[in-house]
This record gives C-alpha cells, structure tokens and sequence, in this order.
C-alpha cells in the first residue's frame, strides 16, 4: 500500500508542480510590481501595497496547504480508524488533482451532502481511493477528442448507506475488463503509466471498513463507481429501562 501511494505520487508529480506554479507565480507578479515602483523612486498607495501584500500572504498559505497535503498523503503512518467525514477526503483529493484535472481540460462538478454522516475510517486511506478513482478517470478522458470532459462526484445518505457516485464521461470499459480491474496487477495502461495495484488497494480498503465498491461501465459510455459505507454509529450507554429490559 506504501509503494502504492509513492507510485501515486510520482505519476501526480507534473501536475503538483502546475498546482505549486500558479501561487508562485502571483507572488513572482507582486513582488516584481513592488520591486519596479522601488527602483522608480515611485510611491505605491497603502491600500495596492496592502491589497498585494494579503494576495502574496493567501498564496504562501496555498503552497504550504498542498505540500503539507502531500507530505501527510505520502507518510507512512499507523493506520488508525475514527469518525470520518467522506467529504474531507474528497476535497482533499481536489487539493492535489484540482489544477491538473484543469490542465487535462477535465471539468469536475461535486455534489457533496452537507449533512452526511460520519464513517469509521482513516482520512489518508480513504483519500488514496479517491485519487486512483481521479487518475484512472483523467486517463480514460485523455483518450477521447470530445470537448466536455466531466468528472461527476456525488455524496448523498440513502437506504442506510453513505454513498459516493464517482463517474466520467470517458472511453469505458468491455465487460471481460470490468470483471479484472480489481485484480492486483491488471491495467490497460501502457508501460510506465500505471502499476495495476490503485484498484485493487482500492477495493481492499472498501471492505476493510465494511463497504462495498461497484463500477457499471460500456465502451464509449463512461463509467461510474459506486462506493459504500456504513455510517459510523456512536454507541450510547443504555438506560435504566435499556438495562433492565
């Protein structure tokens, strides 16, 4: 699972740099103005100094917020269950997939329930399926010409399961393919692009928190993973009446 995460990593690496290359650019811009206006003998009103200062302090904040995100992603910890919010994990996934999902020219929309309930799980892990779900589908989506690209991420509570519809409108998948994704080592990647391990992690980390995943895909129609949980319950100490029933 370590090796795994590293591999993510490494495939991500073009697009954290993209990611880190915006911020560093807006604090490049700003500095520059304030070095111009020195050298020019030129004054700058307080409220432009202020305005680009809050701008270059916002940005600073957003490069430390993503390799903070991927040093605590590629750590190797304990793994450790306690109440979590799904929802966390899929914007953390955005925090590091965001810009380069927009570099693929890849519209994501998300549907997040506010008030889903919590599950028993390990943010990390849980964060590491929904990263493997967003490369395979920005691959899937590369194959294609077409010009609306979507990656469609919905949360909801229904039938006493926290549920999470991850689809894209990509290139699909044959059946006999479907039946093997979860296999470890299988991939329809070329050489270099792809270790055949993110679904199979994937689908052990589901059930090791007493999920389900289920995928529904035909060539040229996309395809849509459908992952459950069972909400996490915290146990209440019985009553009186409980106790004596």
């Amino acid at each position: 699972m370590q090796a795994s995460k590293m591999a993510t990593l490494g495939e991500m690496s073009a697009g954290i740099a993209h990611e880190l290359n915006q911020p560093l650019t807006v604090i490049k811009t700003g500095s520059n103005f304030i070095l111009r206006k020195l050298k020019r003998d030129e004054p700058i009103a307080d409220t432009v100094l202020a305005s680009i200062a809050e701008e270059m302090d916002s940005q600073v904040d957003r490069a430390s917020r993503i390799i903070n995100h991927l040093r605590e992603f590629g750590r190797k910890t304990e793994v450790r269950v306690a109440p979590t919010q799904v929802n966390e994990a899929i914007l953390g996934m955005m925090t590091v997939m965001g810009k380069q999902l927009e570099l693929h020219r890849i519209k994501v929309f998300l549907e997040l329930d506010p008030e889903l309930p919590l599950i028993l799980a390990d943010k990390n892990r849980l964060e590491q399926i929904f990263i493997n779900l967003a490369m395979n589908a920005r691959d899937a989506l590369d194959d294609l010409s077409i010009p609306g690209k979507t990656i469609n991420i919905q949360t909801r509570f229904q039938e006493g399961w926290v549920r999470v519809r991850f689809a894209d409108n990509g290139s699909g998948m044959t059946p006999d393919i479907q039946d093997k994704i979860f296999e470890p080592f299988f991939s329809t990647k070329g050489v270099g692009k792809g270790t055949g391990l993110g679904l199979s992690i994937s689908y052990g980390i589901v059930r090791d928190y007493q999920g389900a995943i289920r995928v529904e895909s035909r060539p040229g129609a996309g395809t849509t993973f459908l992952i459950l949980f069972p909400p996490f319950r915290e146990e209440r100490p019985a009553t009186s009446l409980e106790g004596s029933a």
